[in-house]
């Protein structure tokens, strides 16, 4: 039996950054290509690849980008915001989002 979860899917572009702010307990996933992000508060930088998740920890800004690699050059990137766990049976809502980014879908 298949689960699914909600979820919020953004593409940001190779030369772009996504700030996002109180998501802490939510899930960020790497869909397509390489990404970077770091958390305010006592965050730390963390590197995803394609399939990866990170848990945000805490309320403060977030920041993502594509991933630069050793070739110095990034490509646009995927990546997806799941809920917290639970949350769904709550009646779960969008976080305060404040994409800098044109291209935001809901997945």
């Amino acid at each position: 039996m298949a689960v699914r979860t909600p979820s919020i899917e953004f593409a940001i572009g190779a030369s772009e950054a996504m700030s996002l702010e109180g998501i802490a307990g939510w899930t960020l996933s790497a869909v397509s290509d390489r990404i970077w992000l770091t958390e305010e508060n006592g965050g730390h930088d963390v590197w995803l690849l394609p399939g990866q998740r990170h848990l945000i920890a805490s309320n403060g800004r977030v920041v993502v980008e594509p991933w630069h690699g050793k070739g110095g050059g990034a490509c646009a990137a995927k990546f997806r915001l799941l809920p917290p766990l639970g949350s769904c049976w709550r009646g779960w809502r969008l976080p305060g989002l404040r994409p800098r980014s044109a291209a935001v879908a809901c997945a």
